[in-house]
């Protein structure tokens, strides 16, 4: 008789996923590790408070009963999103890991085959990242970003807390992927040297995926020419060996009109816009990032008319 794990990797492969199972003792452990990587300078301090502050390493007040984490990894293409300014369609891409579809998906999955046993399922707020590595799920790449095979990175990754015994818990070291050892493709790529052969951990401070995400102005040494998608970053991914099964994967997303486009790049407050544009935004998971776009976008249709002459 199959055990009811064996049941859930099938209901969540059933959809594409894949999935690890760790118990909640081991969620201490990745705190411990950011403190360290804090401690010795690896990490940015900046950054650290920033980025890695919001995350919850205690089990939640209303789910005292919890035992496992259980760590989803769903495939995710890139998503193209059609601008049009002066009667000419422009182009732009968001990454893997933005849209947070696959997150409601995998709790259906998860809450319905779960319940039926008398276990219940909660979002977890946690390093997903290390997370997957630590528990197998993944592995790192020398750019810090984990894969997940046959997916590459074209992955995203979501924790739920649940009550479900744990009768073993894999837990590895961290490493870097074996192929990334004789391999230099996205050191030489990446265009800010935040990828280096002298240390594990990237510099993340200088990361193009940190900067743009923020909503100060981006830094003056940042060339424009620099700037490849909408949010985020794909460089290093792109010319990753461990994606070119997937890296032309991409789908279609939403179409803005010319005067969407002009109300984007002036920077028009969300609230104004049309609510067919609101929708429009909320359906690509940029609704609370809008605010990011006025520059982005700006930036990015510059870099266009520059190389078009």
């Amino acid at each position: 008789m199959k055990s009811l794990i064996q049941k859930l990797k099938e209901a969540l492969a059933e959809s594409n996923f894949q999935c690890s199972i760790i118990s909640v003792q081991h969620i201490l452990d990745l705190k411990s590790e950011l403190e360290q990587r804090l401690g010795d300078g690896s990490l940015d301090r900046n950054f650290y408070h920033e980025r890695l502050t919001s995350f919850s390493y205690n089990i939640p007040a209303e789910f005292p009963d919890a035992k496992t984490i259980i760590n989803t990894a769903a495939p995710q293409p890139k998503i193209k999103v059609e601008f049009c300014l002066d009667g000419n369609n422009f182009f732009a891409f968001i990454p893997p890991t933005y849209s947070y579809e696959t997150d409601a998906v995998a709790q259906q999955v998860l809450s319905r085959l779960l319940a039926n046993d008398g276990y219940r399922v909660q979002k977890a707020v946690v390093p997903e990242k290390m997370l997957a590595v630590k528990s197998g799920l993944a592995g790192y790449g020398r750019n810090n970003v984990t894969y997940v095979e046959p997916f590459g990175s074209f992955v995203r990754l979501k924790s739920f807390w649940t009550d479900l015994p744990a009768d073993f818990s894999y837990w590895q070291e961290f490493r870097v992927m074996e192929r990334c050892h004789n391999c230099s493709a996205c050191i030489k790529k990446c265009p800010t040297q935040a990828i280096t052969s002298d240390r594990f951990i990237i510099r993340a401070e200088r990361c193009l995926t940190f900067l743009n995400e923020k909503t100060d102005p981006f830094p003056d040494w940042i060339r424009p020419d620099w700037h490849n998608c909408l949010i985020g970053c794909m460089i290093c991914q792109d010319i990753c060996p461990m994606n070119k099964a997937v890296k032309d994967q991409v789908v279609d997303g939403e179409n803005f009109s010319e005067q969407e486009t002009l109300m984007i790049l002036k920077g028009e407050r969300k609230e104004k816009l049309a609510l067919a544009t609101q929708d429009k935004l909320k359906r690509l998971y940029l609704w609370e990032e809008y605010v990011l776009l006025h520059r982005n976008l700006n930036s990015l249709i510059d870099k266009e008319k520059r190389s078009n002459g």
